[in-house]
């Protein structure tokens, strides 16, 4: 599946290189690993014309203080016309009730803008033990959040 995907964003997207952070985790967003399957529609609408596209990352002690840094931090993603964002979860200890809190936490957060965001979704991924492994011990454990926005590159 992953190749599929791989050529797809190549087809879709030529101009986004294999090495960047873009294409890195529009890969991971719609790999296996992912606990939500997601519709490569998405991938389509989320790579249409006129678009720029940046990589933000958050992490916090839960999902939701996830969404209160991405919010406070980066402002100016609120004008952003369409985001795939995934939850990076400690392994083995995903919560589906505090994903959805922190769901509609962003949706309160949000300014009316983010409703017509296209496409609008969101994923949760397990960390994997590389990845515990390699982070820094004030950071074992936490959450994450890595949002991909779909910015007008027409503004």
């Amino acid at each position: 599946m992953a190749v599929d995907i791989k050529s797809l964003i190549k087809k879709l997207s030529p101009l986004i290189e294999e090495d960047s952070d873009v294409f890195r985790e529009l890969e991971t967003f719609f790999s296996g690993n992912a606990k939500i399957s997601m519709h490569r529609d998405d991938l389509s609408t989320f790579l249409q014309d006129n678009r720029t596209f940046q990589v933000v990352r958050v992490s916090g002690k839960s999902y939701k203080d996830c969404v209160y840094e991405f919010v406070d931090n980066y402002p100016e993603m609120m004008d952003a016309i369409g985001m795939l964002r995934y939850y990076k979860a400690p392994t083995s200890n995903i919560k589906w009730e505090e994903v959805e809190a922190a769901e509609i936490a962003m949706g309160d957060e949000l300014t009316m803008n983010a409703y017509g965001w296209a496409p609008d979704a969101w994923t949760v991924i397990e960390s994997t033990a590389l990845d515990e492994a390699t982070a820094p011990e004030d950071k074992k454990g936490d959450y994450s959040l890595v949002a991909i926005v779909a910015l007008d590159s027409l503004l």
